[in-house]
């Protein structure tokens, strides 16, 4: 499921290609942007194939609540922005106007949790939490371009609200898309073993990976499991995973309030007597700005420094 080393690779500008085919396929599916298309390489719906493309102009807010319109009309709109501008300016917007439907209506919101350059205003660390409180809605943080992929063209029939932590730029292509099925709620196995347990989603999936490399080549027993869904989920999954485990640990690029880390603490908890539990993730402060790198390094969430939290359980 998960390719070799030497056979991962960088897909430049994924999305544009992921978007574009996704409306060859389906003429029901328009793309929207509020200003932003070729900030998340929405570049050939845009030129190529205008009638599935709708700019609203900077104004996010109304970005969704046209996309909502659309929906009640029998499309299926696709909203793509910053993950900071969708959860928070949008936020209403989507619980009212999305949520309460069960039209299908998709929001992706791209440069996710410490993934984009800039500080404070445009980091949007809670929005799996956000999402995740809202009644019925299905919130996904895919980990690579064929985990995202997959994942939007299932969104584009799943009923209601669909929030999307999105990839745009030069994507990892990290699972094998021969044997890689996303299903809705399914997790995933990408390392098996005993010792610890390590849990990730989206982005951290790709640091998770860099970090199981290293504590494989050290010989260090642990497995690795993604979870592209964080809701709904399949429950037993993850009782079964972390029953299996007496340390886990969860890595996100989230808050570590209210993402994977709480949501796989609420579930062990409805059993009781589980293994303990580490969550890592962006803490209770501001990240600081620039690559992701220098932010990973910044919060302690690089390769080196989470091989040792692993190992330390801490």
């Amino acid at each position: 499921m998960l390719l070799a080393k030497e056979d991962r690779s960088m897909v430049p500008s994924a999305f544009d290609d992921i978007s574009y085919n996704l409306c060859k396929r389906r003429d029901d599916v328009l793309m929207m942007s509020a200003d932003l298309a070729h900030y998340v390489d929405l570049y050939k719906v845009t030129k190529d194939m205008p009638d599935q493309y709708v700019e609203v102009g900077m104004a996010e807010q109304n970005l969704v609540g046209v996309a909502a319109g659309l929906a009640k009309a029998g499309f299926t709109p696709i909203t793509t922005t910053f993950g900071s501008y969708a959860s928070r300016r949008c936020f209403d917007q989507m619980v009212i106007c999305m949520g309460t439907s069960k039209n299908t209506g998709i929001c992706i919101g791209f440069t996710p949790g410490i993934t984009s350059p800039a500080p404070i205003h445009h980091q949007g660390t809670e929005d799996l939490g956000m999402l995740r409180a809202v009644p019925h809605a299905t919130v996904i943080d895919a980990m690579d371009v064929t985990d995202f992929a997959q994942a939007l063209d299932v969104a584009c029939d799943t009923p209601g609200l669909v929030y999307m932590r999105g990839h745009r730029g030069a994507t990892p292509s990290w699972l094998d898309p021969k044997s890689f099925k996303f299903e809705l709620g399914k997790t995933y196995t990408l390392r098996t073993g005993s010792g610890v347990g390590v849990i990730s989603c989206g982005h951290a999936s790709q640091w998770a990976v860099e970090a199981s490399d290293v504590l494989a080549d050290e010989g260090f027993d642990h497995s690795l499991l993604h979870v592209p869904t964080i809701k709904p989920v399949n429950e037993q999954e993850i009782v079964d995973y972390c029953f299996a485990h007496d340390q886990i640990v969860t890595i996100e690029n989230h808050q570590i309030s209210t993402g994977l880390g709480g949501l796989v603490s609420e579930i062990t908890s409805k059993v009781g007597r589980g293994p303990r539990i580490t969550r890592i993730g962006v803490p209770d402060s501001w990240a600081v700005g620039g690559s992701v790198g220098h932010v990973r390094q910044h919060l302690g969430l690089d390769t080196p420094t989470l091989v040792k939290r692993i190992k330390e359980g801490v």
